[in-house]
C-alpha cells in the first residue's frame, strides 16, 4: 500500500507504523509518504521509521515532502492528523462556554462546530485533490470534529472518508478495567451505534461469553473502580470515567461505548459543567491572551525537541518499553487505524466502529446522516453490521446531535452561512435558552478566522 500522512511530523505516526510493520504484507512494494509544511518534522519521523527494528522486515519506501500533490499521486490511503485547535481562541471559547453554561470540546459542542467551520475548507480541498490524484483512495480523518469532516467528504465528493477516534481503543481498555483487568484486550467483539464520543454498545462478546452476562456478574453492589497502574498520571480521571460508565449502565441498561468526556457530558450534564468549571479555573491560572498563541506553539516545539534530538542522534531510542510508558517510540496496537489499514490491504476482514454517513446502517436515520457505527472492512468495502439502532431513552438526543453534525457537514461543504446558523440552532443542549444567540455571537467574535461565507451565519439569528 501507498499511505500518505498529512501532518507527517505528528508524533502519533511512528507508533502506528511500528504496529503496521508487524504485518509486512501491508506495505509490500509500497510507500509511506510524510507531508508537512515543517519538513524537518516529517524528516525526523521518517528517519526514525527507517531505524525502527521492524523496518528491516518490510519492502517499503519512506519519503518526506512538503508537496502534497506528488504525495497523493497513486496513494491508496490518505491519513489526516492535522490539529484544528489553536490559542488563544480555545481558552477564550472555554471561558465563554463556562459563562453561558455550554460544554466546551473539540467535537460534540458549539466549539466543535466552530472548529468544523475553521477546518472545513482545508479538508474539502484535500478531498478534491484526492479526486484528481487518487480517486480510489480512502481518507482517514483523525482531526476533530471527525464526524462532521467525514460526512462532508463522503456526501459531497467521490471520496470515501472514515472519521476515526481513540474511542475504539478506549472501549477495549474500559471493559477489561470494569472487569478488574488493567490492560488492553483486543478480543472484545463489540457492536455500537450513536454519534462520535456518544455511541452505545448494542451487544458484544468476549472469548465466546455474552458481554451483558459478564457485566451482570461483575457489577454487583460491591463494585468499585480498580486501581489503575497502566496510566498512572491519569489514574483518578480513568477511575472517575469508569464509575460514570457504570452509573449510566445501572440506570439505563446501556453501556456507553467509550468514556470520552464530552460524550458522557450530554447524559450527565450538571456533573460535566461543574468539572469544566474546575478545569477552566486551573487553566486561567497560567493564561495570558497576549502570549497564549506563542506559548502554545512553544509547548509543541518543546514536545518535539526530544523526538528530534533522538532522530539526529546515533544512540538508539527505547524501542522495547510498551507504548503506555513510551508514548514517542512504543508500538501502538490499540490505534484504530491499524486494523483499518490491514483490512484495506485485503489481508483480512476487520470489525471497527467509526464515523461515516449512515447509508442504511442505523435504523430510522437518513442515508446522509452523520453517525458512528460498527462496520466490517475488507479492501475498499464498508459493510455495516446488521441490526443497529439507538437504544431508548437516548434516541431523541442522538437524533438531535446527528442532525447538528449533518447540518455542519452540509454548511462546510456548501460554504453556506444560513446552514451554519441552522446547525448551531440544532444543537440540543440549551436549545431554547434566552441567551443562546448571545453565546453564538460571542463565538463568532472569538473565531474571527472562519471563512466569510460561514461568518454570514450571524445574520440569521434575528427572527
Amino acid at each position: 500500500m501507498n499511505i500518505t500522512f498529512v501532518g507527517g511530523g505528528s508524533l502519533r505516526i511512528l507508533p502506528i507504523v511500528r504496529a503496521l510493520f508487524q504485518t509486512p504484507e501491508v506495505f509490500d512494494d509500497g510507500s509511506i509518504r510524510l507531508v508537512d509544511l515543517k519538513l524537518e518534522r516529517a524528516e525526523a519521523v521518517g528517519r526514525l521509521i527507517c531505524r525502527c527494528p521492524e523496518y528491516k522486515n518490510v519492502n517499503c519506501k519512506v519519503v518526506w515532502t512538503s508537496d502534497l500533490d506528488s504525495a497523493l499521486d497513486g496513494a491508496d490511503l490518505f491519513y489526516l492528523t492535522t490539529a484544528i485547535e489553536r490559542e488563544p481562541s480555545d481558552t477564550l471559547a472555554l471561558q465563554a462556554s463556562c459563562e453561558y453554561s455550554y460544554l466546551h470540546s473539540d467535537q460534540l459542542s458549539i466549539n466543535g462546530a466552530f472548529l468544523a467551520a475553521r477546518g472545513g475548507s482545508m479538508v474539502m480541498n484535500f478531498a478534491r485533490k484526492m479526486e484528481k490524484y487518487c480517486p480510489e483512495a480512502m481518507m482517514l480523518i483523525f482531526a476533530n470534529p471527525v464526524a462532521v469532516f467525514s460526512t462532508a467528504v463522503t456526501n459531497y465528493t467521490k471520496i470515501k472518508a472514515l472519521g476515526i477516534c481513540a474511542g475504539f481503543g478506549n472501549c477495549r481498555w474500559d471493559l477489561p478495567r470494569i472487569c478488574g483487568r488493567d490492560r488492553y484486550e483486543s478480543e472484545w467483539n463489540i457492536v455500537a451505534a450513536g454519534v462520535n464520543h456518544l455511541s452505545f454498545i448494542l451487544r458484544g462478546e468476549y472469548q465466546g461469553q455474552d458481554m451483558n452476562e459478564i457485566l451482570r456478574r461483575q457489577l454487583n453492589d460491591a463494585w468499585e473502580p480498580m486501581p489503575i497502574t497502566s496510566h498512572a498520571g491519569s489514574a483518578a480521571q480513568i477511575q472517575e470515567g469508569l464509575r460514570k460508565l457504570v452509573d449510566v449502565y445501572h440506570r439505563f441498561g446501556s453501556m456507553i461505548f467509550s468514556s470520552e468526556f464530552d460524550g458522557m457530558a450530554h447524559v450527565l450534564w450538571p456533573w460535566a459543567l461543574e468539572k469544566q468549571q474546575q478545569q477552566f479555573r486551573q487553566r486561567m491560572q497560567h493564561f495570558n491572551p497576549a502570549t497564549a498563541a506563542a506559548d502554545s506553539m512553544q509547548k509543541v516545539e518543546d514536545k518535539f525537541l526530544e523526538f528530534a534530538h533522538v532522530a539526529s542522534s546515533l544512540q538508539e531510542p527505547d524501542w522495547h518499553t510498551p507504548i503506555n510508558n513510551n508514548i514517542l517510540f512504543g508500538v501502538d496496537f490499540s490505534e484504530i487505524s491499524v486494523p483499518i489499514i490491514r483490512a484495506m490491504a485485503g489481508l483480512e476482514t476487520m470489525r471497527i466502529t467509526a464515523s461515516h454517513p449512515n447509508r442504511g446502517a442505523v435504523r430510522d436515520f437518513s442515508d446522509n446522516a452523520a453517525l458512528e457505527y460498527t462496520m466490517d472492512l475488507h479492501g475498499k468495502n464498508i459493510i455495516p453490521v446488521e441490526n443497529q439502532y439507538i437504544p431508548s431513552p437516548f434516541k431523541g438526543l442522538i437524533t438531535s446531535l446527528s442532525e447538528h453534525q449533518t447540518l455542519l457537514a452540509d454548511a462546510i461543504a456548501r460554504q453556506d452561512g444560513r446552514l451554519f446558523a441552522d446547525a448551531l440552532e440544532a444543537y440540543p443542549m440549551n436549545k431554547f435558552s434566552a441567551n443562546r444567540v448571545s453565546f453564538f455571537r460571542r463565538m463568532f467574535d472569538i473565531y474571527n478566522d472562519i471563512p466569510s461565507a460561514l461568518r454570514g451565519g450571524m445574520n440569521h439569528f434575528n427572527w
